[in-house]
C-alpha cells in the first residue's frame, strides 16, 4: 500500500513538473514551440532529476550500511569531492565531453586511495574509512578551489557547475543513468540479505557467512560509481543521501530490499520537486541552483540528526 501511495506522489510530481516552469505548459493545448520545450528541454530534465535523486539515495544508502554511521553520505567516502575534482579538471581544460570519464575516473582512484588509507592487513575498519574519506575530501577541496583560482576564464562556468542544476540535461544522459542505476539496482536487490546482516556486528556477520571485506569494498564502489555519474551530469547535490534514508528508516522500512526500492520511490519524487521549487521560486524565469535548494534543506536536517544521535555517536 505504501509503494502505490509514493508512486501515485511520483506520478503526480512528475506532471507538475513537466507543465510547471517558467514557460507553463497546458499539455491538452501545446502549440509548436511549447511541444518542442516539452519534449527537448522539460522532459529530459525532469527524468535526469529524478534518477539523479534514486541514485543519491542509494548512494547514501549504502555508504550508511558500510559505514555503521547514520550520519554517513556521498562525501564522507570524498567519493563526491573526488568525482567534482575530476569534473572540475575536464571543465578547466575544455573537455567538457569528457565529464564523465574524468569524474569516474578520480571516483574510482579515491575509492583506491581511501582503500589503501584506511585497510590493515586486508581489514577495512569504518572510522578508518570515514578518517580516509575525509582527507580525500579535503584534498580535493584545496584543489577545486586552486583550479578556480588559477582558471580565470572558466572559473563562471565551473562556480555555476558546483551549485549543481539540470540545465544541461538530455535524453542520452537520462539513457546512461538509467542503466547503470538498474544494473546497481538489481545487484543490491540480489545481495540484500547479506547487506543486512553486515549492519550487524562484524563476527556475527562473519559466523553468518557473509565475506565482509568483500562486500564492504563491493558496496563501496557501486556508491562511488553512481555518485561519480551524478556529479558528472548534475554538478554536486548533497544531503539528499542523508535525508531520505533516515525519512524512510523512521517510516519502518528497515530492511535493505525495502530501504532499496522505497529510496529509488522516494529520492525521485524528492529531487523532481527540489527541480521544480528551483525553477517557481524566483521571478522573471530565473531558476534557483538545486544543489543550493537541497543544502539548505539538508544542512537544517543534518543538525536535527546531531542533537538527536549525539550521545549514540559519542557512546560508539
Amino acid at each position: 500500500m505504501k509503494t502505490l501511495i509514493n508512486l501515485l506522489l511520483l506520478f503526480i510530481i512528475f506532471l507538475l513538473s513537466i507543465t510547471k516552469g517558467a514557460v507553463p505548459l497546458n499539455l491538452l493545448h501545446l502549440s509548436p514551440i511549447q511541444k518542442e520545450i516539452l519534449i527537448s528541454v522539460r522532459i529530459p530534465r525532469v527524468i535526469l532529476s529524478a534518477e539523479v535523486g534514486s541514485a543519491l539515495v542509494i548512494a547514501g544508502t549504502l555508504f550508511q550500511y558500510v559505514l555503521q554511521n547514520p550520519l554517513a553520505d556521498s562525501f564522507t567516502t570524498g567519493a563526491s569531492s573526488a568525482s567534482a575534482l575530476g569534473a572540475v579538471i575536464a571543465i578547466a581544460l575544455g573537455l567538457t565531453q569528457l565529464l564523465l570519464p574524468f569524474a569516474l575516473a578520480f571516483s574510482l582512484m579515491s575509492l583506491i586511495l581511501v582503500y589503501k588509507l584506511a585497510s590493515f592487513k586486508g581489514k577495512l575498519s569504518p572510522v578508518t574509512v570515514l578518517l580516509a574519506g575525509i582527507i580525500i575530501s579535503t584534498f580535493s577541496s584545496a584543489a577545486i578551489s586552486l583550479i578556480k583560482f588559477l582558471s580565470q576564464d572558466s572559473v563562471t562556468s565551473i562556480v555555476f557547475w558546483l551549485m549543481g542544476g539540470f540545465q544541461n540535461a538530455s535524453f542520452t544522459k537520462d539513457l546512461i543513468l538509467f542503466v547503470i542505476l538498474i544494473i546497481v539496482f538489481l545487484r543490491l536487490y540480489k545481495i540484500a540479505l547479506a547487506i543486512d546482516i553486515l549492519s550487524f556486528d562484524e563476527q556475527t556477520a562473519i559466523s553468518s557467512g557473509v565475506n565482509v571485506y568483500f562486500l564492504r569494498k563491493e558496496l563501496l564502489f557501486h556508491g562511488a560509481l553512481l555518485t561519480a555519474v551524478c556529479v558528472a551530469f548534475s554538478g554536486i547535490i548533497g544531503f539528499v543521501g542523508l535525508i531520505i534514508p533516515h525519512i524512510l528508516r523512521l517510516l519502518k522500512h528497515y530492511q535493505a530490499r525495502s530501504l532499496f526500492v522505497q529510496g529509488i520511490i522516494s529520492g525521485a519524487s524528492f529531487m523532481m520537486l527540489a527541480d521544480l521549487l528551483s525553477r517557481i521560486l524566483l521571478k522573471g524565469g530565473e531558476e534557483l541552483p538545486v544543489g543550493v535548494l537541497t543544502s539548505t534543506i539538508g544542512g537544517i536536517f543534518f543538525m536535527y540528526l546531531l542533537v538527536q544521535k549525539k550521545s549514540s555517536l559519542y557512546e560508539w
